[in-house]
């Protein structure tokens, strides 16, 4: 999820159709905004809309972020009827772009996606190699919850990665001798913000563990010195230490934590099971 989707005081609940189509499933996103206090008047009035959110939602699941410091608010998606699927942590890391230090490597190559040869087909394909190979496996959110099938999940991330492609310099590649060995999908800020995000970076995992992946990082900082952009800001699942290491051997520093949890239609959850719970599919009677 974008930074700047996060900002503010603000509680938004929106129906995803792009999700609820891939997943089979009807999907919301409830976001509580960064800047929420922790307790007073104005976290109370968060907290009732949070409430009233997911009483008056219709959809199978609601994809709950909030701070992970405003910690009580996890009891309130807890009385809400629903049964909730904890799904991790994002934490979000950044540094001053012009800090971050220059990294090359030999037979390596950081290129705009749209400069790439063959057409915007084959481009497209291309990433959806690259994304295929890097993010297999990846705990995402979505493999916390036994309703959303893993497969549809991946292919959720080659989608965003594809709808980089219309920006001349929105996904850079990584080439390196064989070909295309990395990607990040880039998103300036907006609402006045100077900052460049990264919002989805990896490497095959033929290219992983070489030292590639400061070539790709790198660059992206590079880019938003090109945009005159002040800051350079990435997120990844909390438990995705091996990467957290590598950002901050590159001078970035972590600034913010969103939890994320799934609040599930309690009528799709069959009890009494060995697991605990297991998931009715939809489907025919």
């Amino acid at each position: 999820m974008a930074w700047d989707d996060l900002t503010g005081t603000d509680v938004r609940l929106s129906s995803n159709a792009v999700e609820t189509a891939r997943f089979g499933v009807s999907i919301a996103r409830l976001s509580v905004g960064w800047d929420l206090p922790t307790s007073g008047p104005t976290f109370e009035f968060a907290a009732e809309a949070v409430s009233d959110a997911l009483a008056r939602s219709p959809d199978d699941v609601v994809v709950v972020r909030y701070p992970a410091q405003v910690i009580r608010l996890g009891a309130v998606v807890a009385r809400s009827g629903r049964t909730v699927v904890p799904a991790g942590a994002l934490t979000y890391w950044g540094a001053r772009a012009e800090s971050v230090p220059t990294v090359t490597g030999e037979d390596l190559a950081v290129e705009p996606a749209a400069s790439l040869p063959g057409s915007a087909a084959d481009v497209g394909r291309m990433l959806d190699d690259v994304v295929a190979d890097s993010f297999a496996g990846y705990g995402n959110h979505y493999l916390a919850n036994p309703l959303l099938d893993s497969g549809a999940a991946l292919a959720g991330y080659q989608e965003w990665a594809r709808r980089s492609l219309p920006g001349d310099r929105d996904a850079l590649v990584l080439v390196g001798s064989t070909g295309p060995i990395g990607v990040a999908t880039l998103v300036g800020s907006h609402d006045g913000r100077s900052h460049l995000e990264v919002l989805l970076a990896g490497l095959v995992s033929a290219a992983q563990g070489r030292g590639s992946y400061a070539v790709l990082l790198s660059a992206c900082a590079g880019e938003a010195r090109r945009r005159g952009l002040d800051r350079l800001i990435i997120s990844t699942q909390v438990h995705n230490v091996r990467v957290q290491r590598a950002w901050a051997r590159l001078g970035l520093r972590p600034f913010a934590a969103v939890e994320t949890v799934h609040a599930v239609r309690t009528a799709l959850v069959a009890p009494d099971t060995p697991a605990g719970f297991e998931y009715r599919l939809p489907g025919p009677a």
